[in-house]
């Protein structure tokens, strides 16, 4: 296990921080002798060298990294992955289905007019690459090959233009009036393409001042002994924090404090590959409001008990994301006698709602710190100093060296909000990932263009048109979000006609 692999720097850790460390846990590192307070505390002595002043290539990596406290981070992150979780289902899923039509609406409503005063910004989360779909351009750059030939950020960046629109209308203003801020998350590998292809579309059509970018942070690669990485040329080894380090980017980069100064509330969060995902969606919005949560999360119903997703749940109390391989296959199948629906059935397909304070409270709160999840890889590097023998010399050139790459997941913050609820969503209107290559039978361009198609032939049969699927096999149906966010205004449109595939409403 991991833990087995990192026993070494287990016993070596403290068990809790230094008073040294977690004074300056709250503090930003911002000058040389502070990242240099930093490494000593946390028994880094090796890269001190290298950060002998602020113009130091391991300086401008380290300095904004989250290195205090880092140690016993992980070692406690280690130790809690070596005890046995207990599983609980998370209570009081509520279902959509479920909710009366007037309800339903009134949501909508509400939330549209939420939305229509500024208070709810949109997070879209897009620092990978699509490099398992055989591309190394941005992952939301990607067409996935429907009729329109659009990306998967102009269907997001659309989605958005709609929702401004239908709340403009509920709340009778002009539209112009109506800002629905769109905070997109890039990474180091992809921030300057992510933002350079928004300027090449003209933002899609969104006011440019209202689309941010900001980069997820980076985290040093350790040692099995808990030692960073040194790559060589004065740098050290780094990768990304992970979709949890969204909290503290957003607060480091400033863009947490300027969008509050803006009147957002709340974000709407969702990852760029779910070409399905119901954007900034009115009736969440003004679900979650109403009940008063902190956080919340959509969910749709896991396709059969040994999907690998991660499944909502409970922990001692306490709301949280449990890993498919986490859940024994007696678990993962039980069933609940009242409904006949699996206990542990709720997939959390990372579209959440988090309140801005809650935001504010993980990036800041030394108690909310989340968990470190490792991952063994190999990285190029010079050797740690626990492997080089006493008296040799330091090698001058990086070789392939067994590292712990750290990261954080988002899900981990739901663990401390005082409430947070659930909405189970139908699987088939709002869940069409693209992870996998061309080809590829689940969670692949091809299906989700299959996904999108369908959902675009539901809405067009409910308004009373027909669909010829045509001769093609195959042949896809696509109805733009600029006409219609989820079937309305479609019946003038469309009653009485029929649409013979490949068609394209827009």
């Amino acid at each position: 296990s991991e833990h087995a692999q990192c026993s070494g720097f287990l016993q070596a850790s403290p068990s809790s921080s230094s008073i040294a460390t977690r004074r300056l846990l709250s503090a930003a590192m911002r000058t040389a002798p502070e990242v240099r307070a930093v490494l000593e505390a946390e028994r880094q002595l090796h890269i001190l060298p290298l950060v002998a002043d602020a113009g130091s290539p391991a300086f401008a990596q380290l300095v904004g990294a989250n290195l205090p406290g880092l140690r016993a981070r992980l070692a406690k992150s280690l130790r809690a992955g070596e005890a046995e979780r207990a599983v609980e289902p998370f209570p009081g899923v509520c279902e959509l289905g479920s909710l009366p039509a007037e309800e339903r609406a009134a949501l909508f409503d509400d939330g549209c007019r939420l939305i229509a005063r500024g208070a709810l910004a949109v997070l879209l989360l897009a620092g990978g690459q699509g490099t398992r779909l055989g591309s190394s351009a941005p992952k939301g750059c990607y067409d996935i090959g429907m009729p329109s030939g659009k990306s998967l950020f102009q269907y997001h960046a659309e989605r958005l233009l709609r929702v401004r629109q239908l709340a403009a209308a509920a709340a009778g203003v002009d539209v112009s009036t109506v800002r629905l801020p769109l905070a997109v998350m890039t990474s180091d590998a992809t921030h300057e393409a992510t933002s350079r292809f928004f300027a090449e579309h003209a933002h899609f059509g969104l006011p440019p001042a209202d689309v941010h970018f900001f980069e997820q942070g980076m985290l040093p690669c350790l040692s099995l002994e808990g030692e960073i990485l040194v790559e060589g040329a004065g740098r050290v080894a780094m990768a990304p924090d992970g979709n949890g380090g969204v909290y503290s980017s957003l607060l480091k980069s400033g863009l947490l404090d300027k969008l509050e100064t803006q009147g957002v509330t709340s974000f709407f969060q969702l990852c760029v590959d779910n070409a399905l995902c119901r954007l900034a969606d009115p009736m969440f919005v003004g679900y979650c409001v109403r009940e008063g949560a902190e956080c919340a999360s959509k969910t749709v119903p896991k396709a059969h008990a040994h999907e690998r997703v991660g499944v909502l749940g409970l922990q001692h109390g306490r709301a949280c994301v449990f890993e498919y391989s986490e859940i024994d296959a007696v678990t993962a199948e039980a069933v609940d006698s009242k409904t006949g629906n699996l206990l542990f059935g709720t997939a959390h397909i990372c579209v959440n709602w988090f309140a801005l304070a809650f935001v504010r409270r993980i990036a800041t709160d030394p108690s909310c710190a989340l968990p470190l999840h490792v991952a063994r890889k190999t990285v190029r590097a010079l050797p740690p100093p626990s492997q080089l023998q006493a008296g040799s010399s330091l090698p001058t050139e990086p070789s392939d060296v067994e590292c712990i790459k750290l990261e954080m997941f988002i899900f981990d913050a739901f663990f401390f909000a005082k409430k947070m609820v659930a909405l189970q969503v139908p699987r088939e209107d709002e869940f069409a990932p693209v992870k996998n290559a061309p080809g590829s039978v689940t969670d692949s361009p091809d299906t989700a263009r299959a996904l999108l198609s369908a959902w675009a032939e539901r809405r067009v049969i409910a308004a009373g048109g027909t669909v010829d699927e045509g001769a093609a096999k195959g042949a896809l149906l696509e109805l733009s979000p600029l006409v219609s966010y989820d079937g309305e205004g479609l019946e003038e449109l469309v009653r009485g006609k029929t649409f013979t595939l490949p068609y394209e409403l827009r």
